[in-house]
């Protein structure tokens, strides 16, 4: 098991611990007030799955048609702990002690989620129907959608994604906290390195990307180990300032604002991560031989306080960068998403599964039976994620999951895969962290089952 630096990840930027009400993103993304209910935070997994049929089937599915293995019914709970989980310093699903981590079999770079739907429109398993909007539209979040799924105690934006016809389509669940303005810890690495390549692609005429390296070591390598925290040779926290002084302090907090995600002015970004930025170079070359020399950003940034909304918008855009041009972050190319999301390509030292696929965390794969995943799948499924955790004992995750069902001739079923993106962070509960890291991996079972077998 690789020595998982989360349970240290301290930033010198301190949190705000203010609250946003609104204010626009690009696409009008508008947020509402307060208004879910409290549910008991030791029931928050309350009710099992539909049963009878595969669950979120199309209603005009005929009797004959091929249909994928029913929805299990799973428990409430997440696994149960291995031995290493009960003892030490890191944790079952923030460090995935207990080896629980899977990959996907369909190994391609150039993934894009196959779920297919007919119509924006979905019918919710036990009543009521809701319509996802286009990219462009003024989103509004539902800002009670996972009332008395998960307690307001925790703070968390989901985002449902729909390929109707191809086209991504969406709809934002919250229960009230979405907008709350906090320290995100190390959630916000994924920032720093995606303004990284957006800065390395502004500077060189975009030439040069993530897929570049600095002397012999390649910034691919240095995504995986910002993620894995092997310390192989540098910390991720080290990495985070490195990511930082490359793209730019003051330019990743223009990405909060005006030049990408048009966040409220009380949500900043541009903070450290408590730890000196590695003896590395700043000179970055490509394979073909095209390069180009930084000067390092060594300023003070403003401090990390963001939104759940905010990183999981981010990711969202991040991940559908060839679907939606509008909400591309600036500059950036999907070469370098592919370096965020699988690490360098052809990597000796970490193989296919690197980046952001390489995240410690397994509060996603948890969420589900990631058996049943990968069999109606057919290997094809996807998670993304970036954990954080703060001094304090604030477990954060955010996380991209494609969830698919295919047919036998591998075709997407229409109306049954699943694509979500979810940002949470959980300050207390639970009598001790370890209590804690088992209760965001309930909270995370409680929103996905849900989402798999068509309830939300």
């Amino acid at each position: 098991m690789a020595s998982c630096e989360g349970s240290s990840d301290e930033s010198s930027s301190s949190s705000t611990g203010g609250t946003s009400s609104g204010g626009q993103a690009t696409g009008g993304m508008s947020t509402g007030g307060a208004g879910a209910m409290d549910a008991a935070a030791g029931s928050a997994g309350g009710g099992n799955a539909p049963t009878g049929g595969a669950a979120g089937a199309p209603a005009d599915a005929s009797a004959d048609a091929w249909q994928p293995d029913p929805i299990p019914t799973l428990d409430p709970e997440p696994p149960a702990a291995c031995a290493a989980a009960q003892s030490g310093s890191y944790f079952q699903f923030l460090d995935d002690v207990c080896q629980a981590k899977q990959s996907p079999t369909h190994v391609d770079r150039d993934f894009a989620c196959p779920v297919s739907d007919t119509s924006p429109k979905a019918q919710l398993v036990g009543g009521g129907e809701v319509v996802y909007a286009p990219a462009g539209s003024s989103i509004s979040v539902d800002d009670t959608g996972l009332a008395g799924v998960v307690p307001s105690s925790l703070d968390v934006a989901v985002i449902l994604i729909k390929r109707v016809g191809g086209v991504p389509h969406f709809r934002y669940l919250s229960n009230g906290t979405h907008a709350k303005v906090l320290q995100p810890w190390s959630t916000s690495k994924f920032l720093a390195a995606a303004n990284a390549a957006s800065n390395l692609r502004l500077q060189s005429g975009d030439k040069v990307g993530l897929g570049a390296s600095t002397g012999s070591t390649r910034l691919g390598d240095l995504v995986t180990s910002l993620h894995n925290y092997d310390s192989s040779p540098y910390s991720s926290n080290s990495l985070g300032r490195y990511f930082h002084n490359i793209g730019g302090r003051k330019r990743a907090n223009d990405l909060i604002h005006a030049l990408w995600l048009d966040r409220p002015a009380t949500e900043t970004f541009g903070g450290n991560y408590g730890e000196l930025a590695p003896s590395l170079g700043y000179t970055f070359k490509e394979s073909s031989g095209e390069s180009v020399t930084l000067q390092p950003d060594t300023t003070t940034g403003p401090a990390n306080a963001l939104s759940m909304l905010t990183l999981a918008e981010a990711l969202k855009r991040l991940v559908l960068h060839r679907e939606v041009a509008a909400t591309r972050l600036p500059g950036i190319q999907w070469l370098d998403l592919r370096v965020l999301f699988y690490g360098a390509e052809g990597s000796t030292k970490y193989g296919e599964w690197g980046g952001m696929s390489a995240d410690t965390a397994v509060y996603l794969q948890s969420a589900h039976d990631i058996d049943y995943i990968e069999k109606r799948s057919q290997g094809r499924w996807r998670v993304f994620s970036k954990l954080g955790l703060g001094s304090g004992g604030q477990f954060l995750d955010v996380g991209y999951a494609c969830f698919p069902v295919l047919d036998p001739s591998g075709q997407p079923v229409a109306g049954l895969g699943r694509e979500l993106v979810i940002a949470a962070h959980l300050p207390t509960g639970g009598a001790t962290w370890r209590e804690r890291d088992r209760l965001l991996a309930t909270h995370y079972r409680a929103i996905v089952t849900r989402v798999v077998d068509g309830r939300l």
